[in-house]
């Protein structure tokens, strides 16, 4: 033979093993497992087929299952490749896939079958079980596709009051731990397999006392912030309560009341026995008014605080009367009643503030004499003293301020006869 012909077929043998080298396809088989409950299981199972060789070149096979799942689907990655049909053989449910695909160089084509099953896992009792899966590359090898790689995982449910713990577990397997220290996944990988694999976990579902423990941390760290956050709020009420006084040469309440007016958004209550000198009054309420706060007034009648015996006796207090007389000329009807028992000096804003003081709403009161008060930013005291208002106010003696009521005979009749048909009835 001539070197020229051995040349030839040297690289004809040559150009043929480089184009079977080139046009090798494997397959990867992946079965993962996820515990539903103590028989049940969610199975995916993926076959991964890869061309890795530099040609291209056709993927066309028949691949049996044994079929034991439940509602199945079946999908390949790119789509549209995969047909298939279940059919019984020797008694056994079989999924026969017919894939059909042409691989680009190095291309990968995925088939995932899923769907729920039974059987894999086995009650041994006391909260031990066992899972047994095996895959089985031999079919592959049989028809000339090589097994590169088998992974099997369970996945367990992830319960914050129970662990899995491993009793016992077959080789090739690494296991997975979650943050409160229970089982989260097994994985077994086999490469290149030439026979059939077989993963096996021996495990235990108990209580997690490390969750249970953490919970339990946290818990009274809740309750820890919950009683710090109770006593800066009991700290916070107590700091919004506070004392007020009057000097001869200071006037603390005054500046209290009308700063209270300036942020009353509903309702303005105020009782106190004498209103005199009432301009700096009836400026801090009349733009109260204007912007829809409802302003409610118990005060004295107009006529002295004594006792008269008949209507001939009864003495008007001059300054009470000018005061009730600027109320009716600057204020809605319906904004002040009048009680010849009051003696409460007293403002509540909005149910959520309240002050208490010893001054009547006069000159002296709160600017000459020395008085005291008490004022809280407390929903609940200024609740109270509202409810003492209402009492009053719909109490059977008080009289609505009108033109009749204003003067201080008839204010007087109309009072006494309340008051007699009270005791008397």
């Amino acid at each position: 033979m001539s070197k020229a012909l051995r040349l030839v077929i040297t690289l004809i043998l040559l150009l043929a093993l480089s184009q079977q080298s080139c046009a090798k396809i494997v397959v990867g088989v992946s079965a993962d497992y996820t515990v539903i409950s103590s028989n049940t299981i969610k199975d995916t199972f993926t076959l991964t087929f890869k061309n890795t060789g530099k040609n291209t070149t056709e993927l066309n096979v028949e691949v049996p299952i044994s079929l034991f799942l439940e509602n199945f689907t079946v999908k390949d990655v790119p789509r549209g490749y995969v047909s298939y049909i279940v059919k019984r053989e020797g008694g056994e449910k079989i999924l026969l896939l017919k894939i059909t695909k042409t691989l680009s160089p190095f291309e990968k084509y995925k088939v995932i079958v899923e769907g729920k099953a039974v059987g894999f896992i086995d009650n041994l009792g006391n909260g031990v079980y066992r899972f047994t899966a095996v895959e089985y590359p031999n079919y592959f090898n049989s028809i000339g596709i090589p097994v590169d790689s088998i992974r099997i995982s369970i996945n367990f449910p992830q319960d914050p009051f129970f662990a899995y713990r491993v009793i016992s577990v077959s080789s090739n397997s690494e296991v997975y731990y979650n943050a409160f220290n229970s089982v989260e996944k097994i994985e077994w990988n086999f490469v290149n397999p030439t026979s059939q694999v077989v993963a096996f976990v021996q495990f235990q579902k108990i209580l997690n006392l490390l969750a249970i423990d953490v919970v339990a941390a946290v818990i009274v760290f809740l309750a820890f912030i919950a009683l710090l956050y109770l006593s800066y709020r009991s700290e916070k009420k107590y700091r919004e309560m506070k004392v007020l006084f009057s000097t001869p040469w200071g006037g603390n309440i005054v500046s209290a009341i009308r700063e209270m007016f300036g942020r009353a958004e509903k309702e303005i209550l105020v009782t106190s026995p004498h209103i005199y000198y009432t301009d700096w009054l009836t400026a801090e309420l009349k733009p109260a008014i204007d912007r829809g706060v409802k302003v409610r007034i118990i005060t004295w009648p107009s006529y002295e605080r004594r006792a008269f015996k008949n209507v001939d006796e009864v003495k008007e207090d001059r300054k009470q009367y000018f005061t009730l007389k600027r109320f009716l000329e600057m204020f809605p009807p319906g904004t002040v009643k009048l009680n010849d028992n009051i003696h409460a000096k007293m403002v509540v804003v909005d149910e959520r503030e309240v002050l208490i003081t010893t001054a009547n709403l006069t000159q002296t009161g709160l600017w000459e004499n020395y008085e005291v008060g008490f004022r809280a930013k407390n929903e609940g005291l200024a609740n109270q003293a509202k409810n003492f208002f209402e009492i009053v106010w719909n109490a059977e003696d008080t009289v609505e301020l009108n033109e009749t009521t204003i003067h201080a005979k008839e204010a007087w009749k109309i009072i006494m006869e309340k008051k007699k048909y009270r005791y008397e009835g």
